[in-house]
Order: C-alpha cells, then structure tokens, then sequence
C-alpha cells in the first residue's frame, strides 16, 4: 500500500500495488469513547493466473482476505492495548 491521501483522525487513502492493484479507505469516526473504524477495499487481481481462476476460486480468495483482515485488526488491537470490537465479514 503506498498513501495517497491523509486527513489527520478521519481519513487514510492508499493505493495497492502488486498481485492486487486498486485503493483502500479507512475511515474513522468516534461513539463516545470508541473509536470506529471503516475499511473499504476495491482491488482487482492482477496476475493472470488469478483471473483466470477468480470465478471458481473467489469464496477462498475472499476468505483468505478477511483471515488476513482479521489478523491485521487484532495486531492493531494488540499494539493499541485495545479490544477489537469486531471482525471482518
């Protein structure tokens, strides 16, 4: 992920390069004493053998996604000294 764009306490912008390529945005807002925070994330794959087998093998690619996703948010978490409120779906 490389930044494009950062408002401090409210937005971060990237751009993905590699096997996936597109942009990812989290937003954060607050609840009180709980921060929250919104990934959005619109790849496309871009090795061939991955669009090749896209249509058969997206359920395990969106799993692997959100294991990895998930794994990311506890670290965070962890580093933070926080709990991690929820999961990817």
């Amino acid at each position: 992920m490389e930044s494009t764009r950062v408002e401090p306490n409210s937005l971060i912008e990237g751009r993905a390069i590699g096997e996936l390529q597109g942009v990812g945005r989290w937003q954060l807002s607050n609840d009180g004493e709980t921060t929250i925070v919104r990934y959005d994330w619109r790849v496309e794959t871009a090795k061939p053998w991955m669009n090749l087998i896209a249509p058969i093998a997206r359920p395990v690619f969106s799993w692997n996604h959100n294991v990895v996703m998930g794994w990311g948010g506890e670290g965070l978490a962890k580093r933070l000294g926080v709990p991690l409120l929820s999961q990817p779906r």
